[in-house]
């Protein structure tokens, strides 16, 4: 029999073992293969990017065999998997095998890409408390060891609360505790600059070598991945990869993994089948406790009712922001041998306090939309898809959106939207911002100005 009737006999048989698969997660992966050739007992197939062609060899190959065994008694098949386009003569295999060989004795110079360590983040510089009780534990558990079950941990929350603190801390205290463990910490923004790098240096590889080699993954601000889709599928694979063989993953985030805009629903699921946890905003107590700490540390002194004054009347409720007014008010005593009182930081930094713009409600930003166009609010609601409703819907969607915490599932609810609904609104209004849509731009500046008198 001619090898393009074998092809064509095997493509038969391949197509009846897809009838047979049930599991659509495997199916998913095998769908697209296609046969290239039979050569004695070697069956050779083609996918169409190396994402499956890796993933069917390290996951599908034995399952194929034994299908093929079982249903076809067809014993001892050799599957090997190419990708689309790359035919290789046995020349060109001795010289990349030469090549590749020469690389893997290279060192894989990769600390430009990783985050060392902040020693200073440790569980016992970290305060505890109602806003980040949970995530303390959970992360807790995780450097002991203890959390396999809720893996991934995803903590998630506002800008400078205590995110990064935590999952440092889950490190120094692996380092310490279990040196064996190779505890590998990365930003998103330079998973994705080392993942560029790779691919234009041809050296992606290394890249896999790297990761796939971490016992503790710490990764920080996931949300950065959703830039690229090649980036998405990357990292999809080497979770998929840590996760099945029982390795640690920790992630965090500015928002929930629905509330990413453009990220992979694929990851997103993935990242919500672990636990998930957040840390919320500090109350005043909490804000007494963090400085109180921070001074013990640092033994630095300030008056309590100094104290008193900054934890309830700082504009910002980050922690570090926090933190860096009272390193500035430490600071300015020191400098100009002065005694900090409440009078005095109102007087040297009232920027930092009180007359802050307060948040308006996303109520309230409807309102002001509303003037604006002459509309109602069950206008915005309604079903119509005219443009004098859909325009003010969408500015309506994204000011709420960039102006309040509100989150996506929140923000559908006031408009009796799904999700995604929500994020075409919002995607619509960033695309016309960056192609400097005139009316766009200019709606947005005059509906912004109204928003501040209304802040006031």
């Amino acid at each position: 029999m001619a090898n393009n009737d074998k092809a064509a006999s095997w493509q038969h048989i391949f197509n009846e073992i897809k009838e047979k698969i049930t599991d659509e997660e495997i199916l998913k992966w095998i769908k697209d293969l296609k046969t290239v050739s039979i050569e004695a007992n070697t069956i050779t197939l083609e996918a169409p990017n190396k994402y499956i062609k890796m993933w069917v060899e390290d996951h599908y190959v034995d399952y194929l065999k034994e299908i093929l065994k079982n249903a076809f008694h067809i014993i001892d098949a050799n599957i090997k998997i190419t990708l689309k386009g790359n035919t290789e003569t046995e020349k060109d295999k001795s010289l990349n095998s030469s090549i590749e060989e020469k690389e893997d004795k290279q060192s894989y110079s990769n600390d430009y890409y990783s985050v060392p360590l902040n020693k200073q983040y440790t569980f016992e510089t970290f305060v505890a408390g109602k806003s980040n009780r949970f995530a303390y534990a959970a992360c807790m558990n995780a450097a002991k060891g203890f959390e396999r079950l809720n893996n991934p941990i995803y903590i998630h929350g506002d800008v400078g609360l205590g995110k990064t603190h935590l999952m440092h801390a889950v490190g120094n205290y692996i380092r310490v505790n279990f040196p064996k463990k190779n505890v590998l910490c990365v930003t998103g923004e330079l998973y994705l600059r080392e993942f560029l790098n790779s691919l234009k240096t041809n050296r992606l590889h290394e890249f896999n070598n790297k990761y796939e080699a971490t016992d503790v993954l710490l990764f920080d601000d996931v949300q950065f991945i959703s830039r690229g889709e090649a980036t998405m599928e990357e990292f999809f694979f080497l979770f998929s990869k840590l996760y099945s063989n029982d390795k640690q993953i920790i992630l965090t985030s500015n928002s929930l993994p629905d509330d990413i805009i453009d990220l992979d629903r694929r990851l997103s699921s993935r990242f919500q089948s672990g636990l998930i946890v957040e840390i919320g905003t500090p109350s005043v107590d909490e804000k007494i406790a963090i400085i109180e700490n921070y001074l013990k540390i640092n033994k630095y002194y300030i008056k309590d009712e100094v104290i008193k004054f900054v934890a309830e009347n700082i504009k910002s409720d980050s922690t570090r922001d926090l933190l860096g007014v009272i390193n500035t008010i430490v600071v300015k005593g020191q400098l100009y041998n002065v005694e900090v009182t409440v009078d005095y930081i109102q007087s040297e930094l009232k920027n930092f306090f009180l007359q802050r713009d307060r948040i308006l409600s996303p109520n309230e930003i409807i309102q002001i939309v509303c003037d604006y166009y002459n509309i109602k609010l069950v206008d915005m609601q309604s079903k119509s898809r005219a443009v004098n409703i859909v325009i003010p819907r969408n500015m309506s969607i994204y000011l709420i959106y960039k102006n309040t915490p509100s989150s996506l599932a929140s923000i559908g609810a006031i408009f009796k939207r799904d999700h995604s609904t929500i994020k075409n609104s919002i995607n619509k209004i960033e695309r016309e911002k960056a192609a400097n849509n005139d009316y766009t731009v200019n709606t947005l500046k005059e509906l912004s100005n109204r928003m501040k008198v209304f802040q006031k």
